[in-house]
């Protein structure tokens, strides 16, 4: 039968049918393996054993499309750092190669009339103190490395070694899927990820799909606004007359992109911008970028001229969301109040 059929669809099917065997090895792994519920980090030897069956479900549930590879790496990580190297630390396995160093630093901590309770913030310690701490680390780090390759991460190894700054990227964007909560702080960890996309759609050329990031990345931060200025945003929706039965619900998250500007722009939060012989008008560059990222419809796009977005284009789209989203509540931007303030001399 699949003599008969393209290519592309013999592609498709062969990975579908993988990927619900995968599915079906994640269930049946699932059900029939106990995964210890309590942790002893004092008994190491079922403290690793439960290492090893969180790294395999981490690594069953990637391979079922359940995670991506960013929750796989922090569960790795999680596994060996926590529920491994820093239990072996605790209990005494490292001391052979710390405490000596140790003894060392205790050594120089006495000469400079410390008791046993006082500590030196790292800055303010001698020399000889911050290389003994120096050491330290290193020979931990070490036995991390080591615990790595123990336990089949060889991949995390080489990439902490030689490009550390995109282990942490992996890491930490692992971590945030993993354990945020927190309703505002997943939206802002959202847009970073929306403006990151961005500029890698950038990068590679493909300026259509960085707009509509962008364009996302605008949305979620009008949003967010909207939560940090609860006070504000209520009385600006009672002067539109934006009533809940209007709206259909309180919460941001649930409005429209076009309500989204209309409550934030009559807030005060969407500014024109004068520069003596221009005034470029905030609301104007706001629609312009929900023009841009509803190109990803194709009814909207069907009825623009032009089926693709250039280079200069997009420099228009990049600019706006650059201009815009400097002046909304954001890191480093005014809080609560100084909004209001904003929004009432608006």
């Amino acid at each position: 039968m699949n003599g008969d059929l393209p290519p592309e669809v013999v592609e498709a099917i062969k990975h579908f049918q993988e990927r619900a065997e995968k599915a079906i090895a994640l269930e049946d792994f699932l059900k029939n393996t106990e995964f210890p519920q309590i942790i002893d980090f004092n008994d190491l030897p079922s403290l690793e054993e439960r290492a090893k069956i969180y790294i395999k479900i981490a690594q069953a549930r990637y391979a079922a499309g359940d995670i991506s590879e960013h929750e796989l790496a922090f569960h790795r990580c999680y596994a060996i750092e926590v529920q491994i190297h820093e239990a072996r630390w605790s209990n005494g396995q490292y001391e052979n190669i710390l405490g000596p160093i140790s003894k060392r630093m205790r050594v120089v901590e006495k000469s400079h009339g410390l008791s046993d309770d006082e500590y030196w913030p790292i800055l303010e310690a001698p020399d000889e103190y911050k290389e003994l701490s120096k050491e330290y680390d290193l020979a931990m780090e070490q036995k991390l490395l080591e615990a790595f390759s123990e336990f089949g991460a060889d991949d995390l190894k080489d990439l902490y070694l030689n490009d550390p700054d995109e282990f942490y990227k992996l890491h930490d964007a692992g971590r945030v899927a993993v354990f945020q909560k927190d309703e505002q702080a997943k939206l802002k960890s959202i847009a970073i990820y929306y403006e990151n996309e961005a500029g890698a759609c950038e990068e590679a050329g493909s300026f259509l799909a960085a707009a509509v990031m962008l364009g996302s990345a605008i949305e979620t931060r009008l949003i967010l606004t909207c939560l940090e200025n609860e006070v504000h945003v209520r009385k600006t929706l009672e002067i539109l007359g934006l009533t809940n039965r209007l709206l259909k619900s309180k919460n941001p998250l649930t409005w429209t992109l076009d309500t989204l500007i209309k409550v934030c722009s009559a807030a005060g939060w969407i500014p024109n911008y004068d520069t003596g012989e221009y005034t470029f008008s905030g609301q104007a560059m706001m629609e312009f970028l929900k023009a841009s990222r509803n190109q990803v419809h194709p009814k909207i796009k069907v009825k623009n001229k032009g089926l693709v977005v250039g280079e200069e284009q997009f420099k228009d789209i990049k600019f706006a969301h650059q201009l815009l989203s400097s002046t909304l509540n954001w890191p480093n931007k005014p809080r609560q109040k100084d909004a209001d303030k904003a929004g009432a001399s608006a």
